[in-house]
């Protein structure tokens, strides 16, 4: 790894949509003993001057174009808040001109994309974390400390619900809808809260192996999935992750061998935007409620968790460490999530990792139009992700 920065480290960030403004620049500003916001960039002039006004920076500190923010001398970290289909040209830009690199999630719109990213960091020598910053919530750093102290026993199996999301398209001011473009978003509710998935690989605490899944558009003739009802494989273990826009139930429930955790939000709503409110383990001993903070609202949940994610980054990049979710973990997230869309298309089990020449590891859900997709599948009946009605 390069000889670390001296800190604050500096940041420059790239995009300046909601996600951006809202959470990272503040999660930044939390932390000034860890890092300081030097630059920003974005194509849209409207939304680079609130990002400037949001941050604090003079105007030579902000830029229309990313390359000119990576090629300063003063930047020791690129935060990548763009669409995720304009991942790959920053992060690779990044990682050759040395910086380290935050990126969003999805880590990119097709695994070919991730892939070269990893890789890029890799040669580089540099961090590449990703925002998976759920992993930072008490309730799931909880689950996952029970799960390692074998209060649980071996863990069997992992069920996340996620089936009342939001529905939040695009900033208006940049593409408004976005997320429901199955080539700029690589897909729809599945790809947008991929938290899910990810979730369920950490709780499970093995990697996935295996795929399958069904999707199904919210509305018809909508071009992206609405609904995606997921079951993940492990060596040993396995996973469901159901998740839709909508009202429908959250919460997650692990079974293990010696007992069973069960995490409730809100009006058995679907998190962050339900409340969290209880965690219950069972054993042989009987029921206890695990003593956690319950209550709290998406903004200042998510603003905690974005600044523990941040906290990591600076500690793995001083420390010579990984981060909690580096590119690489990502790149499996990511591949799940593509398969699970290709095994919905075809109506079989995907295993990981993708082969490289595939064409969903190379394109994402554009690449289901180059397989073999049965005539009846419901994916092309439905017209998703650009699929015509004509097939095998």
């Amino acid at each position: 790894m390069t000889t670390p920065p001296r800190v604050p480290l500096r940041v420059g960030i790239i995009g300046c949509g909601n996600v951006a403004l809202n959470f990272h620049v503040p999660a930044y500003q939390a932390v000034p003993a860890h890092f300081t916001v030097a630059a920003l960039a974005d194509p849209t002039p409207e939304r680079l001057e609130l990002g400037r006004t949001t941050a604090g920076l003079a105007a030579e500190r902000v830029y229309t174009d990313a390359l000119d923010l990576i090629a300063r001398d003063d930047i020791d970290v690129v935060d990548v808040c763009t669409p995720q289909h304009l991942h790959r040209d920053i992060v690779v830009a990044a990682a050759r001109a040395g910086k380290h690199i935050l990126c969003e999630k999805p880590l990119a719109a097709t695994p070919a994309d991730a892939q070269a990213m990893v890789e890029a960091a890799d040669d580089a020598d540099v961090v590449l974390g990703v925002v998976h910053n759920y992993l930072f919530f008490p309730e799931v750093v909880a689950a996952r400390r029970l799960i390692d102290s074998g209060a649980l026993g071996d863990v069997r199996t992992v069920v996340v619900d996620m089936l009342g999301v939001v529905d939040s398209p695009g900033a208006t001011g940049y593409q408004p809808r976005w997320r429901h473009d199955p080539a700029a978003a690589g897909g729809g509710v599945l790809m947008d809260m991929l938290h899910g998935v990810y979730l369920a690989e950490h709780l499970l605490a093995e990697p996935v192996e295996r795929v399958s899944g069904y999707v199904d558009a919210a509305t018809p003739g909508d071009a992206v999935e609405g609904l995606a009802l997921c079951r993940l494989e492990t060596a040993h273990r396995a996973g469901m992750v159901n998740i839709g826009w909508g009202l429908g139930p959250g919460g997650i429930r692990i079974t293990g061998s010696k007992g069973r955790l069960i995490l409730r939000y809100h009006d058995e709503g679907t998190m962050p935007w339900a409340p969290f409110e209880s965690m219950t383990m069972t054993t042989e001993s009987g029921t206890e409620t695990v003593d956690l903070p319950s209550g709290q609202e998406l903004a200042p949940l998510i603003a905690t968790a974005l600044r523990d994610t941040v906290v990591d980054l600076a500690d793995a990049i001083l420390g010579r460490r990984s981060p909690a979710a580096p590119g690489s973990a990502a790149l499996r997230t990511l591949e799940s999530t593509v398969g699970v869309y290709q095994s919905a298309a075809q109506g079989t089990t995907v295993a990981l990792p993708l082969d490289p020449a595939s064409p969903t590891h190379r394109r994402g859900v554009i690449g289901l139009n180059d397989l073999d997709i049965p005539a009846t599948s419901p994916v092309r009946q439905r017209h998703l992700f650009g699929l015509t009605s004509q097939g095998a």
